[in-house]
């Protein structure tokens, strides 16, 4: 991508770090997306689109008889069988510690029964169908292309934030050298 804004922001990537997709990527898979990081080594990196809602609720994915009317987000276009959770109530669920706040999968009973009793909710919960996955090099050389910025993470963005406003509160956080990226036409050739 030519252009006068700096693509590479100098954060490191490494799990816990947001992956923010340039406005022209034509992926539908991928298209004005931020992906949070759960996993980065140099053989491969895992994590899931934070603005993509399923069409599907989650006692869809679970057969649970009683209404567990929670959303579900596509993480990404491999895998979409496997069910996948993000949180930041690892006293009810344990999980992998992602960031110092956000925790990768743990007990998925324990998890439904919080929702269930009111004490997991979309402010400290998010459930994915799929992944979006790397293998060696791949994420790297999509950076290198200006496929992708690379962000700091915070609990507001991945829990808090309406799903519309995500790309751009994510280029917001930047900073405003980033903002033309906010108005960058979904086609340029229609410009």
């Amino acid at each position: 991508m030519d252009s006068l804004i700096k693509m590479d922001t100098g954060i490191e990537l490494c799990k816990g770090k947001l992956l923010i997709s340039e406005p022209l990527l034509q992926d539908d898979n991928f298209h004005k997306s931020v992906i949070f990081l759960c996993h980065h080594s140099p053989k491969e990196s895992l994590g899931f689109i934070l603005n993509k809602q399923a069409s599907q609720l989650l006692n869809f994915y679970l057969n649970d008889a009683m209404s567990l009317d929670f959303p579900v987000f596509i993480g990404g276009p491999v895998d979409q069988e496997m069910l996948h959770f993000i949180h930041s109530v690892p006293e009810i669920a344990g999980g992998e510690k992602i960031t110092e706040d956000i925790y990768w999968s743990g007990d998925l009973e324990q998890i439904v029964e919080g929702i269930k009793i009111g004490k997991v909710t979309t402010n400290n919960c998010k459930f994915f169908i799929g992944y979006s996955g790397w293998g060696i090099g791949q994420l790297e050389a999509e950076i290198e292309m200006n496929a992708w910025l690379v962000a700091h993470s915070n609990t507001v963005l991945v829990f808090n934030t309406p799903v519309k406003m995500v790309w751009n509160d994510a280029v917001k956080s930047l900073g405003k050298q980033y903002s033309p990226l906010l108005f960058m036409p979904e086609n340029p050739e229609l410009n």
